[in-house]
């Protein structure tokens, strides 16, 4: 009888061994498939993103005139009057990116698009933050149209996707209502971004002064948790249309063209961390939080915003494996020239999105 012990006792630590890592491969498995899949992705994928890239000229005090729009290879719109721009967004809980947005944006605009449910893509209750903090934005209550979209538990066999597509399409036609509001000569030029990604005003007055064709996306300054991690000009998804009834509010690839330079992407970029955690737990890539709870740790999300690492602690999307290992040892900036104006005026209630100001608020 010794001898079996003797031997169970010998094969018990392998036997641990293997019943803790099966356990630490269960728990991670979307992040060992990241690590396998996004490591070797300059070898097998490339990026969808536009690849005709228009250079973007601009100084502080440039006329927007004929003569700029020579100089980006258009001509300047000859009925400019009748030219409404729209910026239509969709609202999860990014109170301050909205005004920095609407400051930034409000003399460019004549009006500003909302949508906002009372639940996140993969169907979690939220609060309405806009709708119960209306007050704040009083000044651009003129220029704001609002629609609620009720907000439901997903279905079997329904995903965050699905939703986002159904949220979207809400968007589309709140566009298409407001516009049967004007004559029938106006032109729409609408904006089609995420909130974090804001154009600046002179883009947007450039896009309104000149015909630049029918659809062109946004090359955005790509910047992570506040302006002080600088990712890169990776950032593609936000673009300008003049809307037509062939038109639909889309986050995805609409032309080969891109202007350059064209604003700023500011990703996971909140004041407080248990925004963060809404964000994690409620947007398309939820699934990346896996089994590992410890991610919304606040402790851990805040060592994580000030190191400048990946929230999901996931290697970068980078098509390249020199943007791979730029991104993968962030430095962080020490400068904050050329952001928004609105921003640095006031610098006291937004410090947390400038260099130096990492932490966040519990």
């Amino acid at each position: 009888m010794l001898m079996p012990i003797r031997r169970l006792l010998t094969f018990l630590p392998i036997f641990l061994l293997l019943i803790v890592t099966l356990f630490y491969v269960f728990q991670n498995q979307y992040q060992l498939r990241n690590a396998i899949s996004y490591a070797s992705r300059p070898l097998w994928d490339h990026s969808e993103a536009p690849q005709n890239v228009l250079p973007h000229f601009y100084s502080e005090g440039i006329e927007m005139d004929a003569h700029t729009c020579i100089l980006h290879g258009w001509t300047k719109r000859a009925d400019e009057p009748n030219v409404k721009v729209l910026d239509a967004v969709l609202m999860s809980t990014e109170l301050d990116l909205l005004e920095i947005r609407l400051n930034e944006l409000d003399s460019v605009v004549d009006y500003f698009l909302i949508v906002e449910s009372n639940a996140t893509f993969t169907g979690l209750p939220k609060d309405t933050y806009f709708r119960n903090n209306r007050s704040r934005f009083a000044k651009f209550e003129d220029k704001i149209v609002y629609q609620f979209f009720p907000g439901y538990s997903l279905a079997k066999g329904e995903s965050a996707w699905d939703v986002e597509a159904r949220t979207r399409g809400a968007m589309s036609s709140l566009i298409s209502q407001k516009m049967l509001q004007f004559p029938s000569s106006t032109k729409s030029l609408v904006i089609m971004s995420d909130m974090d990604e804001i154009p600046s005003r002179h883009t947007v007055q450039l896009l309104k002064t000149c015909d630049f064709g029918e659809a062109i996306h946004l090359q955005l300054r790509n910047f992570l948790y506040s302006f002080e991690w600088f990712l890169g000009f990776g950032s593609w998804r936000a673009s300008a249309r003049i809307w037509d009834d062939k038109s639909y509010y889309r986050h995805s690839k609409s032309t080969d063209r891109i202007l350059a330079d064209a604003g700023w992407h500011c990703s996971y970029c909140f004041r407080t961390i248990p925004e963060y955690i809404v964000k994690m737990k409620g947007f398309s890539h939820a699934d990346r939080i896996g089994g590992r709870i410890n991610l919304l740790d606040p402790g851990y999300i805040q060592a994580t915003i000030c190191k400048g690492r990946d929230i999901f602690n996931m290697l970068p999307e980078a098509y390249s494996y020199v943007d791979l290992f730029s991104q993968l040892n962030l430095e962080p900036l020490k400068t904050a020239v050329g952001l928004p104006r609105y921003l640095l005026e006031n610098s006291e209630n937004f410090r947390f999105l400038l260099p130096g100001g990492c932490l966040r608020q519990t």
